[in-house]
């Protein structure tokens, strides 16, 4: 894994900023190509809010540009990655049309695509409580890393609600009858399960979280930064129908522009001179 410089504070954005100092509902922090997003309400155990979301899709924007960013973890402060929306967020309701209720839960759906779609490597290490929305979260992340005591729930049909925002995102993740299961009781279910449906990637032992979240990210080490991004750009575009089968044009094409890119020259010619790549910065 290329390394690259930390992240000056002075660089970013006044929201970014303010994240290396001031109270905020999301804390970011940078360590050379990491950037931590850890949702920031512990009181509440993270619990959504508009607040939130807002702060959070500002910093997926700004870090999906960056070039010196290859990992983005997605954590909690505090004993739980996040409890789902706040309960508060739904009140009054009833004294807004329908379009007004509609834009304001957009924007969870709206974050959750952002979150989905980012050219980094998305990584949610999860402990704690995870219900609804948080599930939702960590399902638009590339992996999940969970401590294997985190209990999970989408509490939705209890409150005569549906989870309809996150549903596509798990679909990607779960099977038809896990998704019944789940979703359709409201039960919850623990980390091992979760594991063992394909909801989470990697099972943490308890309190080593940090540890196989560091562990994990070394597994990244020999590949081309480069090549990870435009690899997860494509895999995107094969899960959401846009490069099928049939589109051999476009598959060829996107191989013979990463054989002429730096890395892609690099890599051959470090392979066949038998030394270890050293990629384009």
């Amino acid at each position: 894994m290329t390394k690259v410089k930390s992240t000056n504070a002075d660089s970013l954005s006044p929201l970014l900023r303010r994240g290396f100092g001031g109270r905020l509902y999301i804390d970011i922090q940078f360590s050379g190509p990491v950037a931590r997003l850890n949702l920031n309400r512990p009181e509440r155990h993270n619990a959504l809010v508009p607040e939130l979301l807002q702060e959070l899709n500002e910093a997926l924007d700004q870090i999906s540009v960056s070039d010196e960013i290859l990992f983005v973890v997605l954590s909690g402060n505090g004993r739980s990655f996040c409890a789902g929306a706040d309960l508060n967020w739904f009140s009054g309701a009833e004294e807004r049309t329908q379009e007004q209720n509609t834009a304001q839960y957009r924007q969870l759906a709206d974050v959750l695509l952002k979150l989905f779609q980012l050219p980094q490597i998305t990584i949610a290490a999860v402990r704690g409580n995870v219900f609804g929305g948080g599930i939702g979260l960590m399902a638009a992340c590339d992996f999940v890393l969970a401590d294997v005591n985190t209990r999970f729930m989408f509490s939705e049909v209890k409150l005569g609600l549906l989870p309809a925002t996150i549903l596509p995102f798990l679909a990607k993740r779960l099977s038809v009858q896990n998704l019944r299961k789940w979703i359709l009781t409201g039960n919850m279910f623990v980390a091992n399960d979760a594991h063992q449906a394909g909801l989470v990637d990697v099972l943490s032992a308890e309190g080593q979280l940090e540890s196989t979240l560091k562990n994990f990210m070394t597994s990244f080490e020999a590949a081309s930064p480069s090549a990870i991004k435009k690899a997860k750009q494509m895999i995107n575009q094969v899960v959401s129908g846009n490069i099928d089968v049939a589109d051999t044009a476009a598959t060829s094409a996107i191989l013979a522009e990463a054989l002429l890119s730096a890395d892609g020259q690099e890599g051959v010619r470090a392979f066949l001179e038998k030394r270890k790549p050293v990629w384009k910065k």
